[in-house]
């Protein structure tokens, strides 16, 4: 075992030092917490509503209400914590991060639409002919992406979201994890390392895994997420693998629109049965998803079968407390009762308790967070819990609740953090701290597996799949905050990239990506780390001095580092598009003939002649064009090589304008899409397209 002196070096390595003193900062209070000593309020015997933890903090409600949405802190947290860390929350409460799943989802959404805002049914195909001309007109050469020319750079210690994880069960080394943007994944050394299953599935957002329990070379894989409503990235129905993951071939019955979205599927105890919960339904199968019949017409989010009977299962849905159970293996289905009524809820999860199976529990996503009991299979529930916040405002994107297979009493919800409870739901207590990831668990739970062998006395294993990959939990009854976790993310490739820029002198690299900050490559795979938190965006890295490169969050929100990538501080004062009149990723360059010059997007072009100064100045050099927020954003921007003067802008309704001043204060620009679709005889400067 490592000594701690050790470990701080390790850590210290890897890390900014901002970090490393955070870590030493948690160091700190569990050593003061070890001999006795409390944080320097202690005012949780009477902290019980918001009221009391604003008036013991001297907070307004507003912030209080923050602190519980966006850091999914309770009011004895808010209480009993240090004015240190205290201080830290209200701000991460202000610009939360992680954050924006949905606006994240939308822009990916966005990517693939045409400039009449449609997907295009036959765009795949029509890239893939447009790809195979191009080869024909080059001899069929590789145009230089052979994939022997490419080198692995990672990150392989970050990961990215997983809303699905097995484990093979006479194997436990095996496990497969379902990536929304990478496809499947596969690690035969028990997370040490991983290696993609496909990566030309016709489809990479998987959502959800199942094996056949007799035949664990059969598995299922359901793509689409659909958890987003109308801003969901779309799959393309179930794919099946019979050789363990070697070869997946997509189910020629789930190629149509009822399975653009499969968020859940289950196989039942005796192989017999296959169920798929999706935006339009529940599907049933009975001849390994050859054919299906729709057993209902609805959104399901969460589908579950008993774990030992094959007539019995359960289904959550979303609006109004929607639940179901099926007493004939999925035929026919039922709705369950709440007991009080449940009135404006959402998304619900739901999990059989594996040692006592008439016993499920439901994660509500209402009022932050309830967990609800059924003792009749789920025909009927009450509540058990509510008021730790655990889901915060995230509860339709991230909720999740996994049962101990040995305790009924026992189990663990998660939403932004992980909490458990040992006593039915009497109590919760938060077992995971995002902001401290690696060293505690990833924010944004999606799945919650337990070690096939798991007794809860030999073996208490449990893995965890969210935002940031894949973690582990060797004792999941001892876990907490920073102790006991381990993330298992060893060249787990599937980090959500928005843009990367890199210094080639130095050989670092930075990259924005989705939910996992503005990231920083110097040099090995294993060990990127955060030059800025939150969403990043795109990113630029100065080609002749290696100590700058900028990134964003989201929405135009600019940041700078001067110290080759350790930290990063924003510099977007002075463009007023920036938080509110930009796209979600927004675009924006270095000037190719001056590394002094930025130019960035948002509803206007905005210019930056001095951007290394210590505090840049911005200026307005395109008028927005006519149109709503969403047609005036732009959306790339270029600068000719050898001539400043000249700059294409693109605005995201399919406008294309070019100016031949642009270093003038006020350049005249001119519009140039000239083979899209054509404007009305009415149209002015930038009028946006018909729809």
């Amino acid at each position: 075992m490592k000594s701690i002196r050790s470990i701080l070096s390790d850590r210290f390595q890897v890390w900014p030092r901002a970090y490393a003193a955070f870590f030493l900062l948690i160091l700190t209070g569990a050593l003061l917490l070890a001999v006795g000593l409390r944080p320097d309020h202690d005012q949780d015997a009477a902290c019980t509503t918001d009221a009391d933890a604003a008036a013991a903090r001297g907070l307004t409600l507003e912030t209080v209400r923050d602190l519980h949405s966006n850091r999914s802190l309770t009011n004895r947290e808010i209480c009993t914590m240090s004015s240190t860390l205290l201080e830290r929350a209200i701000v991460k409460a202000g610009n939360p991060k992680p954050d924006h799943p949905g606006e994240a989802a939308a822009f990916r959404r966005q990517s693939l639409e045409d400039e009449k805002g449609q997907i295009p049914p036959d765009g795949y195909s029509r890239a893939a002919e447009h790809m195979q001309r191009m080869r024909a007109l080059r001899g069929n050469q590789t145009m230089g992406i052979d994939p022997a020319a490419w080198t692995w750079l990672g990150p392989g210690n970050i990961g990215g979201r997983v809303r699905a994880l097995i484990i093979h069960p006479d194997s436990p080394n095996q496990m497969w994890a379902g990536s929304v943007a990478g496809g499947i994944w596969k690690t035969t050394d028990g997370g040490a390392s991983w290696q993609p299953e496909d990566d030309f599935m016709a489809n990479l957002a998987v959502s959800t895994l199942v094996m056949d329990p007799t035949n664990s070379n059969t598995i299922y894989a359901g793509t689409g997420e659909g958890f987003y409503n109308s801003d969901a990235i779309r799959g393309a129905g179930i794919f099946k693998t019979t050789d363990g993951g070697a070869t997946w071939e997509q189910l020629p019955s789930t190629a149509t629109e009822d399975f653009y979205y499969v968020n859940r599927l289950a196989v039942s105890a005796d192989g017999s049965t296959l169920l798929a919960a999706t935006r339009t339904g529940i599907f049933r199968s009975t001849d390994g998803g050859a054919s299906w019949n729709q057993r209902i017409s609805a959104i399901v989010l969460d589908i579950d079968f008993h774990p030992a009977d094959s007539t019995k299962a359960v289904a959550g849905g979303t609006i109004g407390g929607a639940t179901w159970f099926s007493n004939d293996g999925g035929i026919t289905w039922f709705s369950a009762v709440y007991s009080p009524p449940l009135t404006g809820s959402g998304r619900i999860e739901l999990a059989y308790a594996p040692s006592q199976p008439d016993i499920v529990y439901a994660s509500v996503n209402n009022s932050g967070g309830q967990v609800w009991k059924s003792s009749d299979g789920g025909q009927s529930y009450t509540p058990v819990h509510s008021g730790s916040f655990y889901l915060g405002s995230q509860g339709w994107y991230d909720n999740i609740i996994w049962v101990d297979p040995t305790d009924p009493n026992t189990f663990i919800v998660g939403g932004i953090d992980l909490w458990r409870s040992t006593n039915g739901g009497a109590t919760l207590g938060k077992i995971s701290e995002w902001s401290s990831a690696p060293f505690s668990a990833h924010a944004d739970h999606h799945v919650i597996v337990a070690h096939p062998e798991f007794d809860g006395i030999d073996n208490k294993t449990v893995f965890f799949g969210n935002d940031g990959g894949v973690y582990k939990a060797q004792n999941v009854y001892t876990v907490a905050g920073t102790s006991g976790w381990q993330e298992l993310n060893n060249n787990l490739g599937i980090t959500q990239f928005y843009g990367a820029r890199g210094n080639a002198h130095s050989g670092v690299i930075v990259g924005g990506t989705q939910d996992n900050g503005t990231l920083r490559y110097t040099g090995d795979s294993e060990s990127w780390d955060e030059m800025f938190g939150g969403d990043g965006g795109w990113s630029a890295a100065d080609p002749g001095d290696p100590n700058y490169f900028y990134g964003e969050y989201v929405y135009l929100q600019i940041h700078r580092s001067t110290n080759g990538g350790a930290t990063s501080q924003y510099i977007h004062n002075g463009i007023s598009d920036a938080g509110s009149c930009a796209n979600f990723i927004a675009p924006f360059i270095l000037d190719p003939n001056d590394a002094n010059t930025l130019l960035a997007g948002g509803c206007h072009l905005w210019r930056s002649s001095n951007v290394k100064a210590p505090v840049p100045t911005w200026t307005d050099i395109k008028p927005t064009i006519p149109g709503g927020r969403w047609e005036q954003e732009i959306s790339a921007i270029a600068v000719a090589e050898g001539n400043s003067e000249i700059i294409w802008v693109g605005h995201n309704e399919g406008s294309v304008f070019k100016t031949t001043n642009g270093l003038n204060a006020a350049p005249a620009w001119e519009q140039v899409d000239l083979n899209t679709p054509a404007l009305p005889a009415s149209a002015s400067y930038g009028a946006a397209k018909p729809s």
